[in-house]
């Protein structure tokens, strides 16, 4: 199938400044990172075609180094939008010195179109490879279906452009005039059309992708510690216990304070209190595994379920947890404060229908009572052995 290039060209034009124009729009009401160096890309793009369209209407010279750099450009452009939403980094002269060289490369050999192509071909797959690394800056996986589509996007381009330089290096196509119909041309276009389509729609799906995403976290977790809130940690702990219960294995759970939380604020301020906070916080998340679950019921009060952990298990986590908090005291605002934990400790060898997450939690607070009463920095552990 081949189709009529300049028709494509004058396509291409308009497509582009709609989606400029809906990104601008969307870009002056919300403060997107990348998406006002997706709209300048939108707008090079528009460049290379009008460029590429008025070729028979202007110096060859011009047409040639103009449009290339334009293309190169908006790929650039590209690049720094998912740089900007990823709020990752990279050294300029890896991005700018494609759009130089595609310049040099189509004046220096402009009078060699077959040798140009190729070296050009060879700049815009390294162009769409750092874009593709882009992607995978964050998480080293591709995530999200906006993601997904601007990483397979990249992946036909890059493809596209090894083909047609190995394609035209290796003699499997002929040069052609830039405007022809043959089947090279009309792929080629093709897929730089499509590409920036999907290129542009992928991020921007990505980026409402990422906002619903932040959102979620922010309902489920405390703004101030990063552990689960509330809400999040009583979700996950109902789910523990349902399994505990079903499978017959054994089950702690570990309310956690911080003792004299309400001197530290007072004497020391709020600043110091928070760094405490995320102090304890953080000592904990590192302390216990991967799926024991952690969170901040409030103020200065933490909650820890840890399933399948035996009494003796727990108690030495929590031994271990109340130590590691002793022994290092917190240093802020020019302040060092010296923090412990009181915990009360619930562990059940066996977890019955009758032990549910209220009943658990209101005897594992009996336990920290206890554990405040009699002196504070200690563990205090109510264990309920398996059933005869």
């Amino acid at each position: 199938m081949t189709l009529d290039i300049p028709t494509m060209y004058f396509v291409s034009v308009v497509t582009n400044l709609a989606m400029t124009l809906a990104v601008v729009i969307v870009a002056l009401r919300q403060s997107i990172p990348g998406l006002s160096q997706l709209a300048w890309g939108l707008v090079a793009n528009s460049g290379y075609y009008l460029v590429a369209g008025a070729r028979d209407r202007i110096p060859e010279l011009l047409a040639v180094g103009f449009g290339n750099m334009l293309g190169s450009l908006t790929l650039t452009l590209v690049l720094l939008a998912v740089l900007s939403s990823r709020r990752a980094r990279m050294a300029p002269v890896l991005y700018l010195l494609p759009v130089v060289l595609m310049l040099i490369v189509s004046l220096a050999w402009f009078d060699d179109r077959e040798t140009r192509l190729i070296l050009a071909s060879f700049i815009l797959s390294y162009q769409i490879a750092l874009i593709l690394w882009g992607l995978l800056r964050v998480g080293h996986i591709i995530v999200g279906r906006g993601r997904m589509i601007m990483a397979l996007t990249c992946l036909v381009g890059m493809s596209m452009m090894i083909y047609r330089a190995l394609a035209l290096w290796f003699g499997w196509h002929d040069v052609t005039p830039f405007q022809s119909r043959d089947s090279l041309n009309t792929l080629f276009y093709m897929i730089n059309y499509l590409g920036m389509f999907f290129l542009a729609f992928g991020f921007v799906l990505s980026t409402v992708e990422q906002s619903a995403e932040q959102n979620r976290r922010i309902s489920l977790e405390d703004p101030l510690t990063g552990l689960a809130n509330r809400r999040a940690l009583f979700e996950n702990m109902e789910r523990l216990f349902n399994r505990a219960e079903s499978s017959g294995q054994p089950l702690s759970l570990m309310v956690i304070d911080v003792d004299h939380f309400k001197q530290v604020n007072d004497r020391f301020g709020h600043q110091v209190g928070d760094a405490v906070l995320q102090h304890v916080a953080t000592t904990i998340k590192h302390r216990l595994r991967s799926n024991d679950i952690v969170g901040r019921i409030g103020g200065e009060e933490f909650l820890a379920v840890l399933p399948e952990s035996p009494p003796d298990g727990a108690k030495r986590v929590a031994e271990e947890l109340r130590h590691s908090v002793a022994s290092k005291p917190v240093v802020a605002d020019n302040q060092e404060v010296g923090v412990t934990i009181s915990i009360g400790l619930y562990s059940s060898a066996r977890l019955l229908s009758s032990q549910t997450p209220d009943s658990v939690i209101a005897t594992a607070d009996e336990a920290l009572y206890r554990a405040k009463t009699n002196g504070r920095n200690r563990v205090e552990i109510v264990e309920v052995p398996a059933p005869a």
